[in-house]
C-alpha cells in the first residue's frame, strides 16, 4: 500500500497496547535510499518533547482511524534522542557518523521540479510504500504547466536534488512527464494490489 507523506503528518503514534504516545510530526528520510530512518513525533502525551522514533519500530498504520501503532514501550520513547526546538531540516545519521545526513520529508515540499528541457511544476507530496517505508512517488503539481493534473513521478527518476536552490532536477523530459500516471485528488492512499 502506498501512503501520503504529508497525509500522516499529525496522525495519533500509539503503543501497540493502544496507549497514546502524541503525534506524528514529521519522518527523516535518507535521501539517497528514500527510505524513512526516523518519525518525528510530539511526545506530549507521555510528558515529553519532540523525540525521534527509529522508523523500524512501525507496527501498523490504520487510515481510518488516522493512528500510527509503533512497536515501543513508555521508557523507550521517553529515552529516545529528543530533537532540538524548531527541528532541523538536517539531521546527522546518529546509527553512523559516516554515513549520510537525513532530511525531514517535508522540507521538498515546495521544492521547483525542472525536466531535463524545463520546469513542470512544484513537488507536493511523496508516497510512502508500507513495505519497508520507501518513497516511490514524488507528487508534482503541474497545474501551471498542465492544468488541472498532478503527476506521480517515480522516486528513481529524480537525478539530483539542490538543496539550497529548491529544486528537484529529473532525468526524463518535460514529454516523458506528461505520460506519468495522474494522481488522484485528495487520495491518502493508493492501493498497488
Amino acid at each position: 500500500m502506498l501512503y501520503s507523506a504529508m497525509a500522516i503528518k499529525g496522525v495519533e503514534v500509539v503503543r501497540a497496547d493502544g496507549e497514546l504516545l502524541g503525534r506524528l510530526v514529521d519522518a527523516y528520510a535518507n535521501p539517497e535510499t528514500g527510505v524513512i530512518e526516523r518519525f518525528i513525533v510530539d511526545a506530549s502525551a507521555i510528558g515529553g518533547a519532540v523525540k525521534l522514533i527509529p522508523a523500524e519500530k512501525i507496527n501498523e498504520y490504520d487510515t481510518e482511524r488516522r493512528r500510527l501503532t509503533l512497536d515501543v514501550s513508555i521508557e523507550q520513547a521517553a529515552a529516545a534522542d529528543p530533537v532540538p526546538a524548531g527541528i532541523p531540516v538536517v539531521w546527522p545519521n546518529p546509527d553512523d557518523e559516516s554515513g549520510p545526513e537525513l532530511r525531514v520529508i517535508s522540507s521538498v515540499v515546495g521544492y521547483m521540479v525542472e525536466a531535463v528541457d524545463g520546469a513542470v511544476g512544484q513537488a507536493a507530496d511523496f508516497l510512502v510504500d508500507s513495505d519497508g517505508l520507501v518513497m516511490r512517488y514524488m507528487v508534482v503539481d503541474t497545474r501551471d504547466w498542465l492544468p488541472g493534473s498532478d503527476k506521480l513521478v517515480p522516486v528513481e527518476w529524480i537525478e539530483s536534488i539542490d538543496w539550497v536552490r529548491r529544486r528537484v532536477y529529473l532525468k526524463i523530459t518535460q514529454a516523458r512527464t506528461r505520460t506519468c500516471q495522474r494522481a488522484s485528488a485528495g487520495s491518502h492512499l493508493l492501493d498497488q494490489g
